[in-house]
């Protein structure tokens, strides 16, 4: 089953990144694999990147002519690729050799139409102590919460680990290039990835496998830890999900999110104040608390706005 697995990316100052994200690709045990390198309005970095894989045939590009944001640099990969199943990984993340192998065991064995996989923190400096685990989706990282240790239905992975079989695009469409990360720069929406699974759930009846053995590492540079940082994005998470609500395309669109405070609100948050006496846990208990109050800001404020 050949494989296409594409990497977005925009910034010339990331190229050391993208090299080891795509080297990681072809190191995969998997060997029907190619790799699609989608670059997002940036003609000279194109212009690097075929330099450098020029002769490997396991390598392609795509150059789009102006800065569209992640979600249209999706599209533009998954309009030329070839494989059965397409994959995603952010241009600062590194595949397990086997990351590949074990999207696709999850496929034959569950008969899936999309598999997704855990993502491991790599932090490029200091872990802030500051931050529970319960907000690693803040920085793009799997979550204490997100689901069991085990092969499980979710609505959605997340970008930098996600893969869907090619009917699903065919069925379903492509992402909404409105509700997509960092669009021109200027927005931090981030509703593309629990929308595309609600409407492929609706036109395929099924959500997407989460396999926690299909392993990818993130790198998660200072700036995007700070506590500033966390808030903003945290308030536009919640945003995002009033835009969600507005789309109809499901009757319940916040049912994980509404799992996930139940979690937080019954074990997770009573279990770190039971630890409030050492300054860490306090430390990690006031940025949960101001996370998730910045979280339903965020969400009114999309709800007044539609108003």
């Amino acid at each position: 089953m050949l494989v296409s697995a594409i990497v977005c990316t925009h910034s010339l100052d990331n190229y050391p990144n993208l090299v080891e994200a795509v080297d990681s690709l072809l190191a995969q045990t998997h060997p029907e694999t190619e790799v699609i390198i989608a670059v997002d309005g940036n003609a000279e970095l194109h212009e690097k990147v075929s330099a450098h894989y020029a002769g490997n045939k396991a390598v392609r590009t795509a150059l789009l002519k102006e800065n569209v944001g992640i979600s249209g640099a999706r599209n533009a990969g998954i309009m030329v690729a070839k494989g059965d199943v397409i994959a995603f990984i952010d241009d600062d993340a590194i595949a397990e050799k086997g990351w590949i192998e074990n999207l696709l065991s999850a496929y034959s064995e569950h008969d899936a139409v999309a598999v997704g996989g855990k993502i491991l923190p790599v932090w490029l400096g200091a872990k802030p102590d500051y931050l529970p685990e319960e907000l690693y989706w803040l920085a793009g990282v799997t979550h204490e919460g997100f689901a069991e240790e085990r092969i499980v239905e979710v609505r959605n992975t997340f970008g930098p680990n996600m893969s869907f079989k090619r009917e699903v695009f065919q069925k379903a469409g492509l992402f909404n290039e409105n509700l997509g990360f960092a669009r021109k720069g200027l927005s931090y929406i981030q509703g593309e990835e629990p929308e595309f699974a609600l409407r492929m759930r609706r036109e395929l009846g099924k959500g997407v496998i989460y396999n926690p053995s299909a392993i990818v590492y993130h790198k998660v540079p200072p700036s995007k830890v700070k506590v500033g940082m966390l808030l903003k994005r945290a308030f536009y998470q919640g945003y995002s999900k009033a835009l969600l609500r507005r789309l109809k395309i499901s009757a319940d669109p916040e049912a994980t999110e509404r799992s996930y405070l139940r979690a937080l609100l019954s074990k997770y948050i009573p279990r770190r104040l039971r630890r409030f006496y050492r300054l860490t846990e306090l430390e990690k208990l006031l940025m949960l608390t101001a996370c998730i109050t910045a979280v339903g800001l965020g969400f009114l404020y999309g709800q007044v706005k539609r108003a």
